[in-house]
């Protein structure tokens, strides 16, 4: 079989051979809930300082898994600690270097994707359509994907995430992760040879 053609959305970044889309992967809907104002600054914080640096333009934060019925308790949280906008159950603002946050307090996949489809009410449904209405405002599919849990299962709270990104995983709490854990799944990242899906003939 040959090789398939870097040509995905991931590919196409202006950021080439690097990051433009990072998506962390971590905690519960509980756990976001129950952690303070200055819990959530110190915790974007340290994801901020880890990721600005690989020169991504998008961050997207989102729970592992999780019940619903607490995103407006986490909204009240996030927007006190850092400020920005909410559409529904997404919340975005500008940190360092112009780096693009979004906090998506979805903790299932399915539901993200069944959301964005009816929001669409499209005839002609295509990948450029459901990714507009998914990812905003990061509008490439992403790079890559920390995911804090064990390698033996794939978080619910992922879905359409998964189609063209590379995925680390580091079995460290959600709370305790620092800025060393992010910096060496960036690094591995960076080490592999991204295929997209594709194979070596």
């Amino acid at each position: 079989m040959a090789k398939r053609p870097a040509s995905t959305p991931a590919a196409q970044t202006e950021n080439s051979g690097g990051l433009a889309h990072v998506l962390v992967c971590g905690g519960t809907t509980f756990e976001w809930s129950d952690a303070s104002a200055q819990g959530w600054k110190s915790q974007l914080d340290t994801l901020v300082a880890s990721v600005h640096e690989s020169g991504a333009r998008w961050m997207t934060v989102c729970p592992y898994a999780g019940d619903a019925g607490l995103e407006d308790i986490i909204a009240t949280k996030v927007l006190q600690a850092c400020g920005g906008q909410r559409v529904g159950n997404r919340i975005s603002f500008i940190a360092q270097d112009g780096l693009v946050v979004v906090v998506d307090m979805c903790a299932d996949g399915r539901e993200r994707f069944a959301r964005s489809v009816a929001w669409l009410k499209a005839k002609n449904l295509d990948e450029a359509k459901l990714r507009a209405a998914m990812l905003p405002p990061g509008f490439a599919d992403p790079d890559l994907i920390l995911i804090f849990g064990s390698p033996t299962r794939i978080p619910p709270s992922l879905m359409w995430e998964l189609s063209y990104s590379e995925l680390v995983f580091l079995d460290v709490s959600w709370r305790k992760c620092n800025v060393e854990h992010v910096q060496m799944a960036i690094d591995d990242f960076q080490r592999r040879d991204r295929r997209f899906g594709g194979v070596d003939s």
